[in-house]
C-alpha cells in the first residue's frame, strides 16, 4: 500500500463527522487472532479461557469496555477463549475470516462476506463492524464493506508502516465512506503521525510516549486503541517468531498490561470517556 493507493482511497471518503461539540472518547479494542498475526501458525493463547479472562479482569478493576474483534474461522472448535468471548456478552466485531495476509490483497471482498457470514451463524446477529488485518484497505474495498453489511470500519491507521500501508494523507478523526459506511480509524498522533497501540507502547516504552504524548492538542478527539493477546501474554511458540519479530516482540513483553493502565490513566486525565466501539458508531452516525 502507496501514497497513491493512500489517495486513492481518498476518493472514497464521502464527508468528515463533526465532532466539535462532541465529548473526547476513547475505545479499548482486542483483535482476537492467531498468536503474533498468524505468524507462528498456532492460537495458542485461545486454547485456554485465562488469557482473556485475564484481560477482562483488567477491564473490569479499570472500568473499561472492551470491544473485540474476532478472526471468524477462530469461532470454529471449541477454544477456551472463544467460549469465553461467547459467554462474556462482549463488544465483539469480525477481524476478517482467515487473517491470511498472503491471500488477502485476492480475495479481501470473499473475506469480509464469508466473515459477516460465520460471524452471524456463530452470534445470532450480523457484525456491525469490521476490522482488516494488518489494517490495509484495497481499492474496492469500501464498497465490498457496504456490501457485506457492515456499519462501521476500523481497519485504517493514518500513519505508516513500511512494506504495509501509507495512510498519512487520511483523516485522524472520524469520516464516513461513500456507500455509507463509517470508518472509525486507529489513534495516531496529528503532529507526528505516530500510532498509539499498545504493541507500540511496549516497542518504544513510556518514556518516549511521555515525550510524544506531551501536547493533548495533538491527540486524536476520537482515540481507538488497537491491542492483541499477545502484547499481554507470550505464547510459548514465541521462538517461533522470525528474529526481527522476536526482538520487536519481546521488548517491555511483560509490561502490556502497566502500559495501557498509563495510557488510560493519561486519557481520563484529559477528559476522555471510554465506550465500547457499537455505541460510539452509533453516537457519531446520529451526527449531521
Amino acid at each position: 500500500m502507496t501514497v497513491s493507493d493512500s489517495i486513492r482511497l481518498q476518493g472514497d471518503i464521502d464527508r468528515a463527522i463533526a465532532i466539535d461539540a462532541f465529548p473526547r472518547t476513547a475505545v479499548l479494542t482486542c483483535d482476537i487472532e492467531p498468536d503474533y498475526g498468524a505468524r507462528t501458525g498456532t492460537a495458542a493463547l485461545l486454547e485456554e479461557e485465562q488469557p482473556l479472562n485475564d484481560v477482562l479482569a483488567f477491564c473490569a478493576a479499570q472500568k473499561l469496555p472492551l470491544s473485540c474483534f474476532v478472526v471468524t474461522s477462530l469461532l470454529q472448535g471449541n477454544k477456551g477463549g472463544i467460549c469465553v468471548l461467547r459467554a462474556a456478552n462482549l463488544d465483539v466485531h469480525a477481524h476478517s475470516h482467515t487473517h491470511n495476509t498472503q491471500q488477502y490483497r485476492v480475495s479481501s471482498a470473499e473475506e469480509m462476506q464469508k466473515a459477516q457470514d460465520v460471524f452471524s451463524a456463530f452470534f445470532g446477529r450480523p457484525s456491525l463492524g469490521y476490522r482488516a488485518p494488518q489494517g490495509v484497505l484495497y481499492p474496492g474495498d469500501i464498497q465490498a464493506l457496504s456490501g457485506a453489511g457492515y456499519a462501521f470500519d476500523s481497519s485504517v491507521f493514518p500513519s505508516r508502516r513500511r512494506g504495509f500501508f501509507d495512510y498519512r494523507a487520511l483523516p485522524t478523526e472520524p469520516w464516513m465512506w461513500r456507500g455509507g459506511v463509517l470508518e472509525l480509524p486507529f489513534a495516531a498522533l496529528a503532529h507526528s503521525r505516530r500510532r498509539v497501540t499498545v504493541s507500540m507502547l511496549k516497542l518504544r516504552g513510556r518514556r518516549f510516549w511521555q515525550r510524544q504524548l506531551r501536547e493533548p492538542a495533538h491527540w486524536p478527539h476520537v482515540f481507538v486503541i488497537d491491542s492483541h493477546l499477545h502484547d499481554f501474554f507470550t505464547p510459548g511458540n514465541f521462538h517461533h517468531l522470525p528474529l526481527a519479530y522476536r526482538l520487536a516482540y519481546g521488548r517491555r513483553k511483560e509490561q502490556g498490561f502497566a502500559l495501557l493502565s498509563w495510557l488510560v490513566e493519561l486519557l481520563k486525565g484529559q477528559g476522555y470517556r471510554f465506550v465500547d466501539m457499537t455505541s460510539l458508531c452509533r453516537e457519531l452516525r446520529a451526527r449531521k
